[in-house]
């Protein structure tokens, strides 16, 4: 029993490992290195297990049928559990639930840094950035990569160029997405409202349980949001 446990604390660490390691690349542009055990809720009603992952170039959920890839529907999708962490379809891309009251939501959209990518001067060099545009270009073109045989295209995934990503943190309230900014915020509310807002509450805004207060502001003043 003592030596199962031991096997299986070994296993856990060397996932855990392999995700802190991994890397998206221009052949495997997803978020998780696998396709992950997950819940998809489905927009009507109802729910469906399955393996599951975020594709990064389009913000859609993928999931295999079989052998092969499909992409879920957005207007059929309300939200999928992949793992320990949750993604929200916020207007057709999907964004991790950062933090939730009954105000609102925190989101994180993960996108490829094409600023990065394209480059001179990033870490990858001029001849690999012009070798993971060329990828990217390429990739954009073919789709989504959905109706693919899953095991060919994981074999392929270090074939690609790593694609450097970026994340975006966003505000849903009420229906309404924004970026979670002060200059987006004080557009949306006006500058009195948001000048008094902030005299009483010091938001840090890459924080977001800080950001559920700007969540519940957003909320409390749904109506006068412009």
């Amino acid at each position: 029993m003592k030596r199962i446990l031991t096997t299986m604390l070994a296993s856990a660490f060397a996932l855990c490992l392999n995700a802190q390691n991994y890397e998206p690349t221009s052949t495997w542009p997803y978020i998780y290195p696998e396709f992950t055990e997950g819940t998809l809720s489905f927009n009507v009603s109802g729910e469906r297990e399955g393996l599951y992952n975020i594709h990064i170039l389009e913000g859609r959920l993928h999931f295999i049928d079989g052998e092969i890839i499909r992409e879920a529907s957005p207007d059929d999708v309300y939200s999928v559990k992949i793992g320990n962490e949750i993604y929200l379809n916020a207007g057709g891309t999907m964004m991790k639930v950062l933090a939730q009251s009954e105000a609102g939501v925190v989101l994180q959209e993960t996108i490829v840094d094409k600023v990065k990518l394209n480059s001179s001067g990033a870490a990858y060099g001029a001849s690999s950035n012009s070798m993971a545009t060329r990828s990217l270009s390429s990739l954009e073109r073919t789709g989504s990569m959905t109706n693919i045989n899953h095991m060919e295209l994981k074999n392929a995934r270090n074939d690609g160029e790593i694609l450097p990503v970026a994340r975006k943190i966003y505000l849903m309230s009420g229906g309404k997405l924004m970026l979670a900014s002060r200059k987006d915020v004080t557009e949306a509310v006006g500058a009195p409202a948001m000048k008094a807002f902030l005299k009483t509450h010091k938001i840090k805004w890459k924080d977001p349980q800080s950001l559920l207060l700007v969540v519940d502001f957003l909320s409390e003043g749904a109506s006068g949001i412009k």
